[in-house]
């Protein structure tokens, strides 16, 4: 019989294998589709171990979140055999080597992004990043048919979003897969003004006809980076009951980083 441990220690090797095989995408903004780096095995188990729909907290716009990371309140929380299995994945699954292997797959188009926005003190720039994988940043989201999740950029502090593709229930649809928008493409200060704000008022310039899909499929793992434009969000059309299942983890910066490279926007201070 396959212990948890071995379980999560088995995918991580061909997770770590799959990142580093992995091709990055450029347009409308960087980002990786990466299939087959978790087993049905591991899906399976993550279906069965998923917490009562009843505990998911209500986040709006149709949207109901449980927060996996390790010190969310909703985890800790949680009175269930299940939660060890989530607990094994935040330690063994989603681990340093995961974090370094996704950030130097998208080497070459952060240097490029830091080019565009700070000309000649870009390599500088980089130098100050600083790292903080995971640590408050992960959650099981589900959302139901007939909603969709308003078109969004992530806040400054976000490096990559990483997002698992789950359908406990099987009633997926490729057309609920994650919406990347063709927003203006804003260098230079007024660049890094944008990501400080997050920019609520570009989102006009992205509408869903100019939007590239990435196919909603089970176990399939949706990686992109933050930019000025990086700009997505995801419809769910479906019939009444049909619910839209994904796993989302973020590889963060230090709020310290973040403030010196674009300033904090007054939530994050």
């Amino acid at each position: 019989m396959t212990t948890l441990s071995h379980l999560t220690g088995r995918e991580h090797a061909r997770f770590l294998d799959s990142v580093r095989q992995a091709s990055v995408i450029t347009e409308p903004f960087p980002h990786a589709i990466i299939d087959g780096a978790l087993s049905a095995d591991f899906l399976a188990q993550a279906y069965q171990n998923l917490p009562e729909k009843s505990l998911f907290n209500d986040a709006g716009h149709g949207l109901l979140a449980f927060q996996i990371w390790d010190k969310s309140e909703d985890l800790t929380q949680w009175r269930s055999p299940r939660k060890a299995f989530w607990q094994q994945c935040n330690e063994q699954l989603f681990d340093d080597a995961i974090a370094a292997a996704i950030h130097a797959l998208f080497t070459p188009a952060r240097q490029a992004l830091y080019q565009r926005l700070f000309g000649d003190s870009a390599d500088n720039k980089q130098d100050m990043i600083q790292l903080q994988p995971w640590a408050t940043c992960g959650a099981l989201n589900i959302r139901a048919a007939g909603s969709s999740l308003p078109t969004h950029m992530d806040w400054p502090n976000r490096l990559y979003s990483l997002i698992v593709y789950l359908d406990p229930d099987e009633t997926a649809s490729p057309d609920w897969g994650t919406r990347l928008f063709h927003g203006p493409q804003i260098i230079g200060s007024e660049g890094v003004e944008i990501m400080a704000k997050r920019a609520p008022d570009h989102v006009k310039s992205c509408t869903p006809e100019a939007a590239t899909l990435i196919p909603f499929k089970p176990g399939r793992i949706a990686i992109f980076m933050n930019t000025p434009w990086s700009y997505h969000g995801a419809q769910v059309q479906g019939a009444d009951g049909a619910s839209r299942f994904c796993l989302v983890k973020g590889i963060n910066m230090t709020l310290d980083s973040t403030e010196q490279l674009f300033g904090l926007p007054p939530e994050l201070k």
